[in-house]
């Protein structure tokens, strides 16, 4: 497949390459991606001409191990078996996602401001790039901390190769759709099994702002949701997409709801709603999942992005055992705090 062509196809001269290329299309795998539609509307030729040329492609990519359609189990299990699984070393999240964040899928985090999408995202990019994984960052809200990311992966003992880490911030939803569509090289060159993408949407509700415009961002959105299902096959890639919430005016139903309608929900694979708690728990709940039921799971957030209860209370009573030290060497009793650790740790 490397030696193919797009010139090699019938029509395609080098006008029409030039055109292509400007928009980002460079190989048969782009043009899987973007489809027989946008494929059409870049290179000029017929409806027919381009849905030939498709299937062609389509089979060369299938020749080469890298299957868009699965036509039957054979294929299904064959490309199950490329599948990755990543623990985010939480326990409780461990377990509701049945092992860890895979590849060829799509998720949704979402909740209010500050509930913990972010750290969420965070812990699981570490632990990502901890196991050997290239991971991208695609930030539509400017919200990424390299210094608490650091503080995560320290706090983990993760150390990790920076070429791994691929980081975009995109202000702008059309920068953010053609930086998708000309992410190929990058994928391939950082092999990157994981994207992150941090307020897809909310990027996309400030470009069309207005109920009247509500039928084109959800027609966009479609849009970006294809390529990323597309790259999570193609490429064999997880994504995690992290989604805010508005108020639901159905007064028999939650108070918030994620932004975006059905059309998110109907192309991603797992569904999360994180909820915030006394402090600093926080309860992750399964909304959509083809694996684990609907259900509530606990965790916190701390230097480590989330973690599991056990290691709170491990570091509560570490705490504990430096205050006794204190007291015995220094002749200081500190009975109030110590009364608080043990009620927290009961």
């Amino acid at each position: 497949m490397e030696e193919f062509k797009l010139t090699d196809l019938e029509k395609v001269g080098p006008t029409t390459l030039i055109k292509l290329n400007k928009a980002g299309i460079f190989s048969p795998l782009d043009v899987v991606i973007r489809g027989a539609k946008e494929f059409e509307r870049v290179s000029g030729l017929s409806s027919d001409m381009c849905s030939k040329h498709l299937v062609t492609m389509k089979r060369l990519l299938s020749e080469a191990g890298n299957d868009i359609e699965v036509k039957d189990l054979k294929q299904l299990r064959a490309l199950r078996q490329r599948q990755v699984r990543v623990p985010m070393k939480v326990e409780e999240l461990d377990e509701m996602l049945k092992g860890g964040i895979e590849t060829q899928s799509l998720y949704e985090i979402y909740g209010d401001e500050g509930c913990g999408k972010t750290q969420f995202s965070l812990t699981a990019m570490s632990e990502m790039l901890g196991a050997g994984h290239g991971v991208l960052m695609l930030d539509c809200e400017g919200t990424f901390d390299e210094e608490r990311f650091d503080e995560i992966c320290t706090t983990r003992n993760i150390k990790y190769d920076e070429d791994k880490l691929g980081y975009h911030m995109y202000g702008d939803a059309s920068d953010l759709l053609r930086g998708i569509q000309n992410m190929t090289e990058e994928l391939l060159e950082r092999d990157i099994r994981f994207v992150v993408i941090d307020g897809l949407v909310g990027l996309l509700r400030m470009a069309n702002k207005g109920r009247g415009e509500l039928a084109d961002r959800q027609q966009e959105l479609k849009d970006y949701l294809k390529y990323l299902r597309n790259w999570s096959i193609l490429f064999n890639i997880g994504v995690i997409i992290t989604n805010q919430v508005t108020a639901n005016p159905d007064p028999f139903g939650a108070k918030t709801k994620p932004i975006g309608g059905h059309v998110l929900g109907h192309y991603v694979k797992y569904i999360m709603q994180i909820s915030k708690g006394m402090k600093n728990n926080r309860t992750v709940r399964m909304i959509k999942s083809p694996k684990s039921p609907a259900g509530d799971y606990g965790c916190f957030v701390n230097e480590e992005g989330l973690s599991t209860f056990e290691n709170l209370t491990k570091k509560m009573k570490d705490d504990r055992m430096k205050l006794v030290g204190v007291e015995n060497t220094q002749g200081l009793i500190k009975k109030d705090l110590l009364l608080d650790i043990e009620e927290e740790t009961d």
